[in-house]
């Protein structure tokens, strides 16, 4: 039996950003831009974010395993609810599609590529510090030697407990949608569930789903993003929101009692204070499950986020890449300034 191609990324989620060339998109291709290099080309759902075998692992010398069935199971079960999603634009808020949200969520966070390689990268950067330090790598404890079978047990091993645990961390956010504006698409990348923080981050906290502040996106087609917010960045939202009424409001009774304005301007100002504030509507469309509407900016800022944390691989529907050939540009440029600073 030939040995099967086994997706990280799922076709379901793949199907949602096909090519806008009706003729490729009839055969379920997508445009994919190889990010190491720099080639853009396009292909079915069918070959794009898996590998052969991708969630095979030996037991032994003669036993191979699998997880693949229990991966096919839960994205059978969280298809219908990705696919009303990206047909309703709206989410229904009940206990039910939260657990699903949560599951969808933390089970494609955590079966990518470029999560089965964190170990070895993790072991290279030790591996670079204790050198640069002038010690001998060969000679400090803890450093392990992985190879590809290495890594894949350790990752279906981590899938196999920890799936619970991450699922639990996102039961506590704000779920949401986004909408792209006509003419823009979302980005999808090979490892599609993207952190973001508007916090400073220090060598002890750096971005993780059960970190404060954190804003967690997922493409789920080329004109909806499921969001997943810890709690705390709409209530950062509110806070200033209303510092800022009530800051403006001192402002205008001062002036009212220096007999600056009269009562009527001062109604008027008020009025106009509650006219353009624009973060209430944002949390009463959220918490009715409404989507956000964003503009062309915000798409392209995501759409960095997809192509930055990727492992390799991004998908656009326009097949145009802009925001990431940019920031290959960005990555090339800066290591001619190293390399420059070296010579």
């Amino acid at each position: 039996m030939a040995a099967q191609h086994q997706h990280y990324v799922p076709k379901l989620i793949l199907r949602g950003f096909l090519s806008r060339d009706p003729k490729e998109a009839a055969n379920e291709r997508v445009r994919v831009l190889d990010l190491i290099e720099n080639k853009d080309f396009a292909t079915s759902v069918d070959n794009i974010m898996g590998e052969r075998r991708f969630n095979d692992f030996w037991l032994d010398e003669e036993y191979l395993g699998t997880v693949e069935p229990a991966a096919c199971r839960i994205e059978s079960h969280v298809a219908p609810l990705v696919e009303r999603i990206r047909k309703e634009k709206r989410l229904l808020r009940t206990p039910e599609e939260l657990s699903d949200l949560c599951l969808l969520m933390a089970f494609q966070f955590i079966r990518t590529k470029k999560m089965r390689q964190l170990p070895e990268r993790l072991n290279q950067q030790i591996i670079g510090h204790v050198a640069r330090m002038g010690l001998d790598p060969r000679k400090v404890q803890g450093i392990e030697e992985w190879d590809e079978e290495k890594l894949k047990l350790a990752h279906v091993r981590h899938q196999v407990r920890n799936l619970d645990e991450y699922a639990k961390h996102f039961a506590d956010k704000e779920f949401f949608l986004m909408v792209a504006p006509e003419g823009s698409t979302f980005y999808l990348g090979d490892h599609p569930v993207v952190l973001h923080s508007d916090e400073e981050r220090h060598f002890m906290r750096g971005l993780g789903i059960g970190v404060p502040y954190i804003q967690i996106y997922l493409p789920l087609s080329s004109e909806v993003m499921l969001c997943a917010y810890c709690p705390a960045v709409l209530g950062q939202l509110m806070k200033c929101r209303d510092e800022e009424i009530a800051k403006g409001q001192g402002m205008a009774l001062d002036a009212l009692m220096k007999g600056k304005i009269t009562p009527a301007q001062m109604k008027e100002f008020v009025e106009g204070a509650k006219a353009h504030d624009v973060v209430s509507p944002l949390i009463d469309a959220i918490r009715a499950g409404e989507p956000v509407n964003i503009g062309p900016e915000q798409v392209r800022c995501y759409n960095s986020l997809q192509a930055f944390q990727a492992h390799r691989f991004v998908v656009d529907p326009d097949g145009a890449f802009l925001v990431a050939r940019e920031m290959i540009a960005d990555r090339e440029a800066a290591d001619a300034k190293d390399d420059d600073r070296a010579a």
